[in-house]
């Protein structure tokens, strides 16, 4: 019995060997990220996008960020296409309980060695519900949105699925 307990553990911890490894070409080791193009009146949006991307390529390790294009395998463009915040939910008095804010994205993610489009993706979305009350509530689901979008674009850099 003891024999097949140790089998049924062997097999089962081989099975579930994962592995994750990123898809880029092995010549891509670095990412010049340029500010992401605004074509919305929302005031600073491609900013925030921009630099809270280039936080998390800093966190993930996989791509060392460099400044100057010139000396980047690898660059990102992009354009926040939209934005807006719309009314989500109404109270049974028809006041505004609830707000949404979507955002839309459009980038691209270049070998600089190659000369090729690695990825890319016309519309990346992220939106966020928030709750009626304040402008802190707002900044909180325009931070969610963005998150979201944030980790799309990662996740479209840097996995090897």
């Amino acid at each position: 019995m003891l024999m097949l307990c140790s089998l049924v553990i062997l097999l089962v911890s081989g099975g579930c060997a994962y592995s994750f490894s990123s898809g880029l070409p092995p010549h891509i080791k670095t990412v010049a990220v340029q500010l992401l193009a605004n074509e919305t009146s929302e005031f600073g949006v491609a900013e925030e996008i921009t630099e809270r991307l280039v936080a998390a390529l800093v966190k993930d390790g996989t791509l060392r960020i460099v400044a100057d294009e010139a000396e980047a395998t690898s660059v990102l463009l992009g354009t926040v296409r939209t934005y807006s915040e719309e009314t989500y939910e109404y109270t049974r008095d028809e006041e505004v309980e609830q707000f949404i804010i979507r955002i839309g994205v459009q980038v691209s993610f270049h070998d600089r060695v190659k000369d090729e489009v690695i990825w890319e993706s016309p519309q990346i979305f992220g939106s966020a519900v928030y709750d009626n009350t304040g402008p802190d509530a707002r900044t909180v689901g325009l931070q969610e949105a963005i998150d979201l979008v944030v980790e799309e674009i990662l996740s479209g850099m840097v996995a090897g699925w």
